[in-house]
């Protein structure tokens, strides 16, 4: 019996480290364009800057249903069904290969030479839950590989784009008309 249950893997520092940053950062944006600075180009590109830190931080994620995997790097979303992916690996970084010998992976879960040192300690977690995933959709397949090209979907969190736009720069530009 198959779930629409998603789960989201993000490592929580990644995530909330350049989030808080590109609230600082907002911060700043804010002041600069209010009545004591009054400067709106600089508002609007550390704004710029803060909505590049959200998507790094908050979008950057892994999610699995089981049917399918989806590594979002940024806004884009690369989704792979489980049935084209070969292995989950963990060495260099959290990443599936597929079965065209192509490799997905996260920023958020990417290698480093820390990484490397300590064993991916906090990628440990989402390599788990991914390999036990993966290893429920290869026993049901009973032996019957798929053949042809591996399918991937791609698609553009414009959307959420748009709405982490709203939510920057709707302040600022109250911050502008009313210090005006």
């Amino acid at each position: 019996m198959r779930t629409k249950e998603t789960r989201v893997f993000r490592r929580p520092v990644y995530v909330w480290f350049p989030v808080a940053v590109g609230v600082a950062v907002w911060g700043g944006a804010v002041l600069v364009a209010g009545p004591v600075v009054g400067e709106p180009v600089p508002a609007f590109l550390a704004a710029g800057f803060a909505v590049f830190f959200w998507a790094i931080g908050w979008e950057s994620a892994i999610r699995s249903t089981d049917c399918h995997v989806s590594f979002t790097n940024v806004l884009l979303t690369t989704t792979v069904a489980w049935t084209d992916v070969k292995q989950v690996d963990i060495r260099g970084g959290l990443g599936v290969t597929l079965r065209d010998g192509s490799e997905l992976s996260s920023i958020a879960f990417g290698g480093s030479l820390l990484g490397d040192l300590t064993g991916y300690r906090t990628h440990r977690p989402a390599f788990r839950q991914l390999r036990q995933i993966h290893g429920k959709v290869r026993a049901s397949q009973r032996g019957g590989g798929l053949r042809g090209p591996v399918q991937r979907k791609l698609s553009f969190a414009w959307r959420r784009l748009l709405c982490a736009l709203a939510v920057v720069y709707a302040p600022i530009m109250v911050v502008l008309v009313l210090s005006r």
